[in-house]
């Protein structure tokens, strides 16, 4: 088999890592217990936050204060941390196991700072917890059908959910994507691959069989937005449903779908449900589904405020909850949370903050 963490230098000049999953547990499983998931971490965080580029990692670690190089991490995440290339055990690590542990704990600091700069921090609501839970309950190990569904309406924080969930859960070992805008299965498959550190400009062949490598029974996939990989016009013959059961049914991976609930419908009883009815099954059972509510529920509007620091927020809860109906549901909330706080500018944030910035002081 191939070398499949491979390091090498572009036109650039620069380092590039050639990372996947399946490689990177190989290596973690040679380390010590504790080293072995801050490994998968890192590789995670080079491949999607370095673009495989250990030139960019060396930079963050020295601004950081640390001395480490490129070469270094460069020889950890390939198997030589404590051997030479040969495969012989060196007198001594190329690293203290202190210090890589130090170096991943400031490094996943840096990007919780660096993915919330200038973004609103992630409120865990009532939403959030029945999304975890629900994907928490599919993942486990002696869990019979490891398929999900879960259905809103655009703007019902399942995205933001899906994305908190994958990175609270560590690189690889879970994943996000957003099905392509058009039902293709060659992009499917390549954005499938990029979520592993697959190479995108492989053939789609050797795209698959990487992903199968990479893929096993501790994985998790989740699908956003499926109703875009459906195709009226082929009825029961779904290429790319298809394939996802297919490499659910070979590793007993977690799969998770989520979709708007009018393909709830064309999931159910719509004139394909005879193909759709394996996945239900799959699921266990349309009671099985996670469904949202329509609105962001009352709750989760004060969570919200309660987080931004609101005054007096189940006060105004009505009024809170109206925001959070209007066209655009949550995501307005948010921006007029994000702008009232601009306007309170360092002072206690009051319900007239949120009024001006709504325009209706």
């Amino acid at each position: 088999m191939e070398n499949k963490v491979d390091g090498r230098v572009n036109n650039g000049g620069h380092r590039i890592l050639q990372l996947e999953t399946s490689k990177l547990e190989e290596v973690s499983q040679t380390y010590p217990e504790q080293m072995r998931e801050p490994l998968i971490w890192l590789g995670g965080y080079v491949l999607h936050e370095c673009s495989r580029n250990l030139d960019i990692l060396e930079k963050r670690v020295k601004d950081l204060k640390f001395t480490t190089t490129a070469d270094t991490f460069s020889k950890i995440l390939r198997g030589r941390w404590n051997k030479d290339a040969n495969g012989k055990a060196l007198d001594a690590p190329v690293m203290k196991l202190n210090n890589f542990l130090e170096i991943v704990e400031k490094l996943r600091e840096l990007s919780r700072i660096t993915k919330l700069a200038g973004k609103i921090a992630f409120v865990e609501t009532d939403t959030w917890f029945a999304i975890k839970d629900y994907i928490d309950v599919r993942r486990s190990a002696e869990r019979v059908c490891k398929f999900g569904f879960i259905t809103g309406p655009t703007g019902a924080q399942k995205t933001a959910c899906f994305q908190h969930y994958s990175a609270v859960n560590n690189h690889g070992c879970c994943v996000w994507m957003e099905s392509p805008s058009r039902p293709s299965f060659s992009q499917f498959v390549t954005d499938l691959a990029h979520c592993y550190g697959i190479s995108t400009s492989w053939t789609l062949a050797k795209k698959m069989t990487r992903i199968r490598e990479c893929v096993n029974a501790s994985r998790t996939i989740i699908i956003d937005n499926v109703q875009r990989l459906y195709r009226a016009a082929d009825g029961g013959n779904q290429e790319i449903f298809g394939y996802t059961q297919k490499l659910q049914d070979e590793t007993d991976c977690t799969v998770i779908f989520s979709a708007t609930p009018d393909f709830k419908g064309k999931f159910i009883s719509g004139v394909d449900k005879g193909y759709f009815e394996q996945f239900v099954g799959r699921c266990g059972g349309e009671n099985e589904f996670l469904e949202l509510p329509p609105y962001t529920p009352r709750q989760d509007a004060l969570q919200i405020a309660d987080a931004f620091g609101l005054l007096e927020a189940e006060k105004h809860a009505k009024y809170l909850t109206d925001i959070a109906t209007r066209p655009g549901r949550i995501r307005v909330y948010f921006q007029s949370f994000q702008s009232a706080k601009q306007l309170a500018n360092g002072e206690k944030l009051t319900i007239d903050h949120l009024r001006a910035a709504l325009g209706e002081d």
